[in-house]
């Protein structure tokens, strides 16, 4: 059949590879960042603003270059960002002084507004495929790349005592996805557009399909819904990339025993959020909703344990917690894409991710300046704050006929 062509013509992996590579190489750099910094002596406040530099730009970009790229096209969109962030990086060679590095992250930030978005897109864009495997795929290969890149970090260190090295590395992997982008990415096929003779053909292909989208239609999904999922973990985020790296930093832990932790919840992280984009819509509505409160006092564990074993088990099920809840954000978003037929959900998605981001990490740095601890119990009051706004909202999200 004709739609069954069009879905071969059309190569998945490319999206897969760009997606593991990018996913490898940023944890290496959200980890290093607070941890090199703070062994240079600045301040934490200055920390969380060089940490979370990169979404400060990307927060709006999304927004800002959407019309952009529906003009230029998912492929163009995405070899510009990668090389637009190749060269950024390979300032890191030249110096790591902190105005140098947050004026680079800043537009790295700006131009991945090209890459996610446009990646997710090219999925959604895709009219004759199944999105809910191929969302699935793309979640955990990003998850799957995530885990190796904090493996790697870890490793690395445990043989070469020195982060800057760390930095070095990433700008490598950057310029192989722009060669990656250049060589093998593809625009997504429409067969609304390209079928449009095959009405039966594409039928036939398409009932199962056809029963899955009456089915998703039958649900009112409120926007704001996955954007305080989002939100949530946002915020939660902060540990991994902040707080902990401090705090291991004043408890005397090894830096690859940062990048290992990480790994444990990353690991976990994967799993919930492969689980959550098959999970039915009703006991998707109920199953975050409990693990959001549950999620809330985890983080005051951190406070008082002083065990590297114990933390270990704390982020194996922060990473669950953040995975569903991440997962479930995605998936709505991309039911919304798919419902609206539009992409701009997507765009939403990432802007919403870039400032919720942007502004924990600032409001935990500020306060972990103060106080670490402070810094645990303002996160954990912040996740009870949105769970009582979600329960409000959450009345809404439900089948209607």
């Amino acid at each position: 059949m004709e739609s069954e062509h069009l879905s071969q013509k059309w190569k998945f992996w490319p999206v897969l590879c760009l997606a593991f590579i990018y996913a490898f190489s940023n944890p290496l750099l959200m980890i290093a960042t607070p941890i090199y910094f703070f062994q240079q002596g600045v301040q934490i406040k200055i920390i969380s603003l060089l940490s979370t530099a990169l979404t400060i730009t990307y927060s709006i970009s999304p927004i800002v270059l959407n019309k952009v790229s529906d003009k230029l096209g998912r492929r163009k969109s995405v070899i510009i960002s990668m090389i637009g962030a190749t060269c950024a990086q390979l300032t890191y060679y030249i110096t790591l002084d902190p105005i140098a590095f947050l004026i680079e992250r800043l537009f790295e930030g700006f131009i991945l507004g090209f890459f996610f978005p446009n990646l997710q897109a090219s999925i959604s864009d895709n009219q004759s495929i199944n999105h809910q495997k191929y969302l699935a795929r793309f979640n955990l290969s990003w998850s799957i790349a995530i885990v190796l890149g904090l493996l790697f970090g870890a490793i690395f260190l445990l043989f070469i005592d020195n982060l800057k090295f760390l930095f070095y590395i990433n700008p490598i992997f950057l310029a192989i996805n722009a060669f990656i982008a250049i060589l093998f990415f593809q625009e997504p096929i429409n067969p609304n557009l390209e079928i449009q003779s095959s009405t039966s053909d594409f039928n036939t292909y398409d009932s199962e399909d056809k029963q899955k989208s009456i089915t998703i239609s039958n649900y009112y999904i409120p926007v704001i819904i996955p954007l305080l999922f989002v939100l949530a973990t946002s915020f939660a985020s902060g540990n991994g990339t902040l707080l902990y790296p401090i705090r291991s930093e004043l408890l005397g832990f090894h830096p690859s025993s940062t990048y290992l932790v990480n790994v444990f919840a990353t690991l976990t992280q994967s799993l919930a959020m492969y689980f959550a984009t098959f999970l039915a819509f009703n006991k998707l509505k109920i199953t975050s909703t409990i693990i959001l409160i549950i999620y809330s006092f985890l983080f005051s564990l951190f406070i008082f344990n002083e065990i590297y074993s114990l933390f270990i088990i704390l982020f194996m099920f922060s990473g669950f917690f953040y995975g569903f809840l991440y997962g479930t954000a995605s998936k709505l978003f991309l039911t919304l894409n798919i419902m609206k037929k539009t992409s701009k959900y997507t765009s939403i998605s990432e802007s919403s991710l870039g400032v919720t981001f942007f502004i924990s990490q600032l409001f935990l740095g500020f306060i972990a300046d103060i106080d670490i601890s402070l810094a645990y119990l303002a996160l954990s009051l912040t996740l009870v704050v949105i769970f009582l706004i979600i329960l409000f909202f959450i009345r809404k999200f439900k089948e209607v006929f």
